[in-house]
């Protein structure tokens, strides 16, 4: 019996220090707004700057997410079947969104909103991208 506790806790102390070696930056522990069939959850999602934020569906359909208010500029993003995709926002303020998702004869549109707060520690600059998408800077 001892044998195994001792296996178990090993076990344990691996998964952790792995999570350790292999996690997000200090200061940019991430966050998930979660996509339903007819609802964005949290519907306002509030982040610090540099916060990494991943985007998850939870629907069996065909989902965009399209960033920015400004046609001209805009981008959207399909969320792979396989997993999340991740977003990081570098400048405070209000991040709208649009997510569109394509059933058979119809189309759901759902607004989201990232609300971002300014960290004293990485102040932002202009010129700095305001956020990046999959690393792709989508808001210069």
């Amino acid at each position: 019996m001892n044998f195994m506790k001792a296996t178990a806790r090993a076990a344990v102390a691996m998964v952790l220090i792995g999570g350790a070696v292999w996690g997000p930056p200090a200061g940019a522990a991430g966050g998930e707004i979660v996509i339903r069939a007819n609802a964005i959850e949290p519907h306002v999602f509030r982040a610090t700057m540099g916060q990494r934020v991943n985007f998850v569906k939870r629907v069996d359909l065909p989902v965009h997410v399209e960033f920015g208010v400004d046609p001209s500029q805009h981008h959207v993003v399909q969320i792979p079947g396989t997993g999340p995709f991740w977003a990081v926002f570098h400048r405070p303020g209000t991040h709208p969104y649009v997510v569109h998702i394509y059933a058979t004869k119809t189309t759901t549109t759902l607004h989201g909103v990232v609300e971002v707060v300014e960290d004293p520690q990485r102040p932002w600059k202009p010129g700095t991208c305001a956020a990046v998408v999959m690393g792709d800077c989508i808001e210069p």
